[in-house]
């Protein structure tokens, strides 16, 4: 139930580099089916969820335990999900690019052709997990909030981030 400055440190050490090793692994991965450009793109999404989550941790001071490092997991593995459903749409799109359609262009058709798939994946996982929060219960309180936040905030990025921050990295001569 409760747990010491030291176990603590050790778990929030340890949440620490079990997601930064899925990153690694999902970078190898995606790397290996799409592109190094993609994988990057995913995993500044992932970044940016597993910050938000932590944000709103942080600004109603909530207590982060065992139970918060698996929703934050989950977070990365159904944020990472999302976005690799439109990451293959756009690659798909990209083996029949027409040169008079821009690619700005393509990744958004290729975003709206997963629309539909999107919005009922989110709107039912988010009704579970409003359900689990709301009738949960208070053990399950903080694992809850983690993934309503996280979910709601790996489907934005997932939809509204991930493709455009490939576009990006795409065009850019330098770098990456």
């Amino acid at each position: 139930e409760q747990v010491g400055a030291t176990i603590g440190s050790e778990l929030l050490q340890q949440a620490a580099m079990a997601i930064v090793l899925s990153w690694v692994l999902m970078i190898a991965y995606i790397t290996f089916r799409f592109e190094f450009k993609f994988a990057i793109a995913a995993i500044i999404a992932l970044i940016i969820d597993v910050l938000v989550v932590l944000s709103y941790f942080s600004l109603f001071q909530m207590e982060m335990d065992s139970s918060f490092v698996a929703a934050l997991l989950t977070v990365v593995g159904y944020s990472v999900n999302g976005t690799i459903v439109i990451f293959d749409r756009i690659r798909e799109n990209l083996k029949i690019h027409r040169r008079s359609e821009s690619l700005g262009e393509m990744v958004d058709n290729s975003i709206w052709q997963c629309m539909t798939r999107t919005i009922y994946t989110v709107a039912t996982s988010l009704f579970a997990i409003v359900s689990i929060f709301l009738f949960g219960g208070e053990t399950i309180h903080n694992f809850s909030f983690a993934m309503l936040v996280g979910f709601a905030s790996g489907a934005y990025t997932s939809i509204f981030l991930a493709g455009p921050m490939w576009m990006f990295l795409k065009n850019k001569k330098i770098g990456i």
